[in-house]
């Protein structure tokens, strides 16, 4: 199968491209820089299109960082340009390619309480919650000319480095960590390799639409930290209140770590999917290998 992948530099978009060049799929690249096996974002053509197999659609700014408004308008800008240039690109095509999987997130739900959301929960509200409208409205023409098209809703992805799993490691290592804001808040996550088994799994099944992406084991924030620090063997008792953290990461670190969103992976338990890591403590021992 060739597979084009947007965004391919990034976290999931470099694990996905090792497992699919692992299993003897061929990997197309897309880059504002392109190397070996990567193409421009100029080179990405309806005729360029007719010899791809799938589309996955990772491109954006990093959401990382304070939300300035200059930030705010890449974040969103770089997700429904991006995914629009390949709406019409694949709509322009003779042979398009015959699946779009197409990134979207959990923000979309907004800060929702202990509410257990599945795929038919509607929108919230936010900043978040509005870009992965839009985001996810920009892929609608794919979907509308009859290609398949599914949407996973990503949690929080953990994987040592980095990323967020490694800066909460770090903290907590420094005798700091702790519950954010109380902690009752619900944290929704999912290891690197059950979200790259996750994609693999949409190419290669016929599911379409909305999908969760997360185990159906999230966590309060509170016992997340209790269990990295276990894992870690630190204390995690340090609490940091809300006004805290707003104050000190503004409206990312509210969005980011004080908003709760619990996710119930219905779509991927339906279709047969098993994950590697569905627990917390197991998932936090094998990639921190603790």
């Amino acid at each position: 199968m060739n597979v084009l992948i947007t965004g391919v530099t990034g976290l999931i978009g470099s694990a996905l491209a090792s497992e699919l060049q692992r299993r003897g799929d061929r990997v197309i690249g897309v880059s504002r820089s392109p190397s070996a096996d990567q193409i421009s974002w100029e080179g990405v053509t309806p005729a360029f299109l007719n010899e791809i197999d799938a589309v996955v659609n990772l491109a954006g700014e990093s959401i990382g960082g304070r939300w300035t408004k200059s930030k705010k308008g890449r974040i969103l800008a770089s997700r429904v340009e991006a995914t629009s240039f390949l709406a019409t690109a694949i709509g322009g095509a003779d042979n398009p390619p015959s699946c779009l999987v197409q990134a979207s997130a959990a923000g979309f739900y907004g800060d929702r309480g202990s509410e257990i959301l599945d795929e038919f929960a509607g929108p919230g509200d936010g900043f978040l919650s509005e870009v992965c409208q839009q985001w996810e409205a920009a892929a609608k023409p794919v979907a509308d000319m009859g290609i398949r098209t599914a949407i996973p809703r990503f949690s929080v992805v953990l994987a040592n480095g980095p990323g967020a799993l490694g800066r909460l490691a770090l903290i907590t290592r420094l005798g700091v960590g702790g519950p954010l804001g109380g902690g009752r808040q619900w944290w929704s996550w999912i290891s690197l390799d059950d979200t790259v088994k996750s994609i693999l799994h949409l190419l290669d099944h016929d599911v379409s639409g909305v999908v969760n992406v997360s185990t159906a084991n999230p966590e309060t924030q509170r016992k997340f930290a209790a269990t990295l620090g276990k894992v870690l063997r630190r204390p995690a008792i340090m609490p940091a209140p809300g006004f805290a953290v707003t104050a000190a990461l503004g409206e990312m670190g509210k969005n980011l770590l004080l908003d709760s969103f619990r996710l119930q992976p219905s779509v991927l338990s339906e279709t047969g999917f098993v994950f590697e890591d569905p627990e917390l403590e197991g998932a936090l021992r094998r990639i921190l290998n603790r």
